[in-house]
């Protein structure tokens, strides 16, 4: 039997080391996440705000 997959929306953080914009898709209902800049390839964790793209980011230790 085939699954169902998760609806997928566009997270939007932006690098704190070389300031370049990024997306992730993330399964909606999702707050929480990692990923790594395309441009310097710096390694985040980002976090969901109040608007519903843009999400906060913070370089992950």
């Amino acid at each position: 039997m085939a699954t169902m997959a998760r609806p997928l929306m566009t997270a939007e953080w932006i690098c704190t080391h070389c300031g370049a914009t990024n997306r992730k898709l993330v399964p909606e209902g999702v707050s929480r996440a990692t990923d790594e800049c395309y441009t310097c390839h710096a390694k985040h964790e980002i976090e969901a705000e109040a608007r519903p793209v843009r999400w906060k980011s913070r370089p992950k230790g």
